[in-house]
């Protein structure tokens, strides 16, 4: 867990350490300029602990306030890299101010004689130890930001080791009262601490290995590389000088922990930074090509970002061709697209084409230059047209035309969408870098416009969905909302529809004389048109049966004047039919529709009523009415009818196979003692177990009448 101070608290805490660490000085120096004896062990060990504490934390706290006043790890890398330098430059001018302010115990070895010049002496190691922390420190927060640029997976196991080692180092300096002393490394290691050298040696090898993390280096700009490789120059020339002008010997006087702490930092900026001017230096040829690429990455991302955001498939290709000709630089752009069913290309946006250029362009047909493109699926790129087979051409198309380069377009399913062109007025305008930027461009246009296309497709289907859900809910109005009740008889009907709406119908009607009867009909075709039909049919139906007493005059006059409506293409099956009150029998008249089966209780035998008749639409009326014949059946107690449409015939199986008449039969005849709904339910679970999960592929009606007696 980290201890978080506030704000006020920790900068309270802050200047105590500082005038803690100074007061304990001052103490020391005081009592050799008056002779007073300190050397008591007891003390003494407990003022420089003391001291030696104050300095630690004053360390630690400093990098808890500049980590939450600087932020370095939210800041940009342009930003990081001037507070770097700033911060060095800091440290170096403020080195030379104490200097100037200072002259007399830059070379001084002990403090000057006389109380205040020894309180002075004091003074001069304090500010030059508190620079030393407050710029030393964030200057390592930032390296270790840069550090950490890009991580690699060793990264942070070299950090830690650099911290395990500081520590260490600081835990020897305090025993053994002396820095770390990396000279060693090239002045041997003869009366050196064995300490010593494994520390010098252990740390130098560590903050080489961080010193090869400067993979930002890459990512900045050449001017930005140009920059501050020139100005590292004097950031190197400073953090070499600064060493001598204020760590080395002073620091050692304000605190030895301090000064191995800023031998240290010297050694890493050193290292670090010298291996950073080294990799700008090797970077600085190269860096108009990588600011190339990161044009073309930063363009294709802001490309790819405003394709995004537009769904409208309306606008979407004059915003290409527009985002095009901006980040090309070329003077003229132009989208065309692909229509497959006339194999031609339609050009649908431009960027400085005339109208006159527009009706003759010759880019249209998938041939010559387009022939190359679509074929090889590669972009392609002409620097000057006057040289090119098919420049003369382009050229008398337009004369300003002197480079060109284009990308074809194609869908995730490999099909051609379009092309994409642009061009400039002088030769050799575009280079390869152009054409991988075009190619780049053209897949991510081919997925914005395929995007639309699919958002639009979504948006129309969720609009045809709704207003088959709308009609959906007029048929199903349409259609009976409560059984008649006619004496004698029992009634039951079902009707599912193997789309949203269906051309499936039933109704129950009543004759001019009063007499109860039913409709059942069937519209050829499927969807909207049959429900359409199947309403107008309810219509003409209702307004007949008001009129007439005779089902074959009904049907008759209904053919009539659906001749004239319907398309020749469609035509309607029915089955109209009319109840006799009293004597027991129903009379109907079939117009082309599926046969009735008849059940009769008595001898459990199964009949297939099924009388002549044609279609309703299919003739004018001579042929129809010729044909047309009324049928009755004379019930008895326990006998029923059912009427259905070719759906419950025609349902399937997984494997194909119809339900069929013959099954249709055979379960009306094992329920002859049940009831309507019994025989409704019946029929249902039969079908059902039949198709399993097979979806309907048609509708699916029929109606159940049963004579009690």
């Amino acid at each position: 867990m980290r201890l978080q101070l506030s704000g006020k608290l920790l900068y309270t805490l802050i200047l105590v350490s500082i005038a803690g660490i100074f007061l304990s000085e001052s103490v020391f120096t005081l009592a050799g300029y008056f002779g007073l004896r300190l050397d008591f062990s007891v003390v003494t060990f407990s003022l420089e602990n003391l001291r030696t504490l104050l300095i630690i934390g004053l360390i630690l706290l400093w990098r808890q306030a500049a980590k939450e006043r600087l932020r370095p790890g939210e800041l940009p890398l342009p930003q990081k890299l001037w507070r770097l330098v700033a911060l060095l430059t800091a440290n170096f001018l403020g080195a030379f101010l104490l200097k100037l302010i200072f002259p007399d115990f830059i070379e001084a070895d002990s403090a000057p004689a006389g109380a205040g010049a020894n309180l002075a002496y004091t003074l001069f190691h304090n500010l030059a130890g508190l620079l030393a922390i407050f710029t030393l420190v964030p200057i390592l927060m930032i390296l270790r930001q840069l550090i950490f640029y890009k991580q690699r997976r060793t990264t942070r196991l070299y950090l830690n080791l650099f911290i395990i080692l500081l520590a260490l180092s600081t835990a020897w300096v305090h025993s053994s009262d002396q820095i770390v002393n990396f000279s060693v490394i090239w002045r041997g290691t003869a009366g050196s601490s064995v300490y010593n050298v494994i520390l010098a040696w252990s740390l130098s090898v560590i903050i080489l290995f961080l010193s090869f993390r400067n993979d930002w280096i890459t990512y900045l700009p050449r001017r930005q590389k140009f920059i501050y490789f020139f100005a590292g120059i004097f950031v190197f020339v400073e953090i070499i000088t600064v060493r001598d002008v204020l760590f080395n010997p002073y620091l050692q006087r304000y605190s030895l922990i301090m000064a191995n702490f800023a031998e240290v930092a010297w050694v890493f900026l050193i290292l670090y930074g010298g291996l950073a001017m080294i990799t700008l230096l090797v970077h600085l040829p190269t860096a108009r090509a990588v600011d190339r690429k990161l044009k073309e990455v930063n363009s294709l991302y802001g490309f790819t970002r405003k394709l995004n955001t537009q769904l409208d498939y309306q606008k979407l290709p004059q915003m290409i061709t527009q985002l095009t000709a901006e980040v090309l630089g070329s003077q003229s752009a132009w989208l065309e697209m692909f229509e497959s069913e006339h194999n031609k290309l339609a050009l649908i946006s431009h960027i400085n084409l005339t109208q006159q250029q527009i009706l003759n362009n010759p880019l249209d047909r998938i041939e010559g230059l387009n022939h190359d493109l679509v074929y090889q699926k590669k972009p392609l790129l002409i620097n000057d047209m006057s040289q090119n087979p098919h420049g003369q051409e382009l050229l008398r198309w337009k004369k300003d035309l002197r480079s060109l380069v284009a990308a074809p377009l194609f869908s995730s399913r490999e099909q051609l969408m379009g092309i994409i062109y642009a061009s400039k007025s002088q030769s050799y305008g575009f280079d390869n870098d152009d054409v991988s930027l075009l190619e780049g461009f053209a897949n991510q246009s081919a997925i914005a416009l395929e995007n639309a296309q699919l958002w639009q497709s979504s948006l129309e289907r969720e609009r045809l969905e709704q207003e088959l859900k709308v009609a959906r809910e007029v048929q199903l109005k349409l259609l009976p909302q409560t059984l008649p009740r006619i004496p004698g008889f029992e009634l039951e009907r079902f009707f599912l529809t193997a789309n949203e709406v269906g051309g499936d119908y039933y109704d129950f009607i009543e004759f001019a004389d009063g007499q109860p009867g039913v409709v059942i009909g069937d519209v050829s075709g499927k969807g909207t048109s049959a429900a359409f039909y199947m309403a107008e049919f309810k219509g003409v139906i209702q307004t007949l049966a008001s009129a007439l007493n005779d089902p074959k005059d009904l049907v008759c006059r209904a053919n009539r004047i659906f001749y004239s409506t319907i398309e020749r293409k469609n035509f309607l099956t029915a089955i109209v039919g009319k109840f006799l009150s009293g004597e027991q029998t129903f009379q109907f008249v079939r117009a082309g529709h599926s046969p009735l089966i008849f059940y009769r209780h008595s001898s459990s035998e199964i009949h297939f009523l099924q009388p002549q008749g044609l279609g309703i639409g299919m003739d004018p009326g001579s042929v129809f009415d010729a044909v047309a014949e009324v049928h009755s059946v004379q019930f008895q107690p326990g006998d029923f009818l059912l009427l259905f449409t070719d759906g419950l015939v025609e349902a399937r199986n997984h494997a194909g196979e119809e339900f069929g008449e013959e099954r249709v039969a055979s379960l009306a005849g094992r329920a002859g003692q049940l009831s309507a709904a019994q025989i409704k339910r019946h029929i249902l679970d039969e079908v059902t177990a039949f198709i399993g999960d097979t979806p309907l592929h048609d509708d699916l009606t029929f109606m159940v009448i049963k004579f009690r007696g």
